[in-house]
């Protein structure tokens, strides 16, 4: 009996030594990969200086939020508009930047873009494509059913302007954003995408106006409909 049970421990023990043993490394072999960034404004042109940052996408980021533990790198961009990122791993990655201005307004791009390994991904991006539509309906706060025509409406962004009365004429002035209601009191502005804004209402002859208005922020590509009670100035 003794005999047959080391005859069978030798033959497991042969048994396992001659098993095939794989060990897979997942890391191994990944290569990194690149990105081309461009910048340009609504005639083609590259914007210089512009800083433009990487996020690590798997942080949980999304399109209106970044946060600094998450940012992988932060570079402005070349004389061509071109921020150049090399050495990445193959995923995705969340491209933003918030200082590009056209035609004095400023615009806040932000999108995923997933890296390949060996591979130079190249993007061109119009700023101003960042952008979304805000259409106001003005009416009456005395009786809530009167449209207000023919009024003014200036959106400006709340966390770049503060809004007083010393400057707000400055703002209405120098402002590309902004319309006049029609017989609906109905307005569309079309404004940066995610980046929170307010209303400027004032009247167009005797310059009379209010704001301090609900706050707003629409996404890319997309529209907010909205109705504003206003005094009728």
């Amino acid at each position: 009996m003794k005999c047959k049970i080391m005859f069978l421990l030798g033959l497991f023990i042969l048994m396992l030594s001659c098993k095939k043993i794989t060990n897979v490394n997942l890391v191994d072999g990944v290569n990194s990969g690149k990105l081309s960034y461009k910048l340009v404004d609504d005639a083609g042109k590259g914007l210089p200086g512009i800083k433009v940052s990487l996020y690590d996408a798997q942080q949980g980021l999304n399109t209106s939020s970044q946060s600094s533990y998450a940012a992988i790198a932060s570079i402005k961009t070349d004389q061509d508009g071109i921020a150049y990122f090399s050495g990445l791993l193959p995923k995705n990655y969340l491209v933003a930047c918030d200082t590009a201005v056209i035609n004095k307004v400023r615009y806040r791009t932000d999108e995923f873009i997933q890296v390949v390994a060996d591979v130079e991904k190249k993007k061109s991006i119009k700023v101003s494509e960042f952008s979304g539509l805000l259409n106001l309906t003005l009416i009456s706060n005395i009786d809530y059913r009167t449209p207000l025509r023919n009024v003014g409406v200036v959106a400006y962004p709340v966390n770049a302007i503060n809004l007083n009365s010393g400057n707000v004429f400055e703002v209405i002035n120098s402002s590309t954003l902004k319309g006049v209601t029609d017989a609906n009191g109905f307005v569309s502005i079309k404004v940066p995408s995610n980046i929170n804004f307010s209303f400027i209402v004032y009247n167009l002859t005797n310059r009379n106006l209010g704001y301090g208005y609900n706050t707003y922020n629409v996404t890319k590509d997309a529209k907010i409909n909205a109705t504003i009670y206003s005094y009728p100035f």
